[in-house]
């Protein structure tokens, strides 16, 4: 594999001044940028700061999965977003912002449901919400993980950017851009949360598909219908029964790759009784 240089972390600095990303914490080798974003102190990363590492040496993504990069060959980062309220829509502009990134170096991208960014079928960026707790006050983080130049050669489900693109691709631009997105969809939610949630609803690949649910309670496959109020992804299964899956993931049922999806004539976004989830992790 070819050696790539480290970031220019000064550079998005520069570019980044005054908004999102404002301060920028860079560190060439680190555990977990999710990991110091929770044990810096508030005055150190505040709302809007962010956390950039070249390397992470126990990165990690949902579902207690392992999230590992070659030195300089990715983007690791997390961005303190602070308070969100409600809770789950912080995934939601994370993606929005994590695919518009990709599409503006014109990357075939998708979304797949909760939170995973797909390049014909595979995954090439991942999305970790955690939180902290601040004068009493839930903060939220969001990790997020892209595979730029490689990825891990033990995954064969995993892609990265590169191959699917002959266009140069310099970290320090997708990270400025990345930011900037996220800047924008970070407003939108404080001003039109519904708008956040119907956008994103829209953008999911996953419906129209059928799928395993893998839930805490245990797998279940059904056809994607749409989602709920809160993010939930909603379930036709096989005996006509309808249920809503608040967190876990999914995998395309019968199938290594995802199929030609599938959509009802109205699939929406469902208008459901189901409980906010009080744990953004989950998705």
């Amino acid at each position: 594999m070819p050696a790539f240089p480290p970031l220019d972390w000064q550079e998005v600095a520069r570019r980044r001044a005054g908004g999102l990303g404002d301060p920028l914490i860079y560190r060439a080798s680190i555990e977990s940028t999710n990991t110091l974003a929770a044990n810096l102190a508030p005055t150190e990363a505040p709302v809007g700061a962010v956390i950039v590492a070249d390397h992470q040496t126990a990165g990690r993504g949902r579902l207690g999965r392992r999230w590992l990069a070659a030195p300089n060959s990715g983007l690791a980062c997390t961005v303190v977003l602070g308070p969100v309220a409600p809770l789950w829509l912080a995934p939601m502009l994370v993606g929005l912002a994590l695919l518009e990134t990709l599409e503006g170096y014109e990357l075939p991208a998708t979304l797949k449901w909760p939170n995973d960014a797909l390049i014909a079928g595979r995954k090439c960026a991942g999305i970790l919400i955690e939180t902290r707790s601040v004068n009493d006050e839930a903060w939220l983080l969001a990790g997020i993980g892209i595979n730029v130049h490689s990825s891990d050669p033990s995954l064969p489900q995993a892609t990265y950017l590169t191959a699917h693109t002959a266009r140069p691709l310099r970290r320090e631009d997708l990270l400025t851009d990345l930011l900037t997105r996220l800047e924008d969809w970070r407003w939108q939610a404080v001003r039109e949360p519904a708008r956040v949630r119907d956008r994103w609803a829209t953008r999911l690949d996953t419906i129209g598909r059928e799928v395993i649910a893998r839930a805490p309670a245990g797998p279940l496959q059904g056809l994607a219908l749409g989602v709920s109020d809160t993010g939930g992804l909603r379930l036709r299964l096989a005996n006509g029964e309808t249920t809503i899956v608040q967190a876990g993931d999914v995998t395309p049922a019968g199938s290594a790759a995802w199929a030609p999806a599938r959509r009802e004539n109205d699939p929406g976004v469902a208008r459901s009784t189901i409980r906010q989830t009080d744990n953004p992790e989950g998705f």
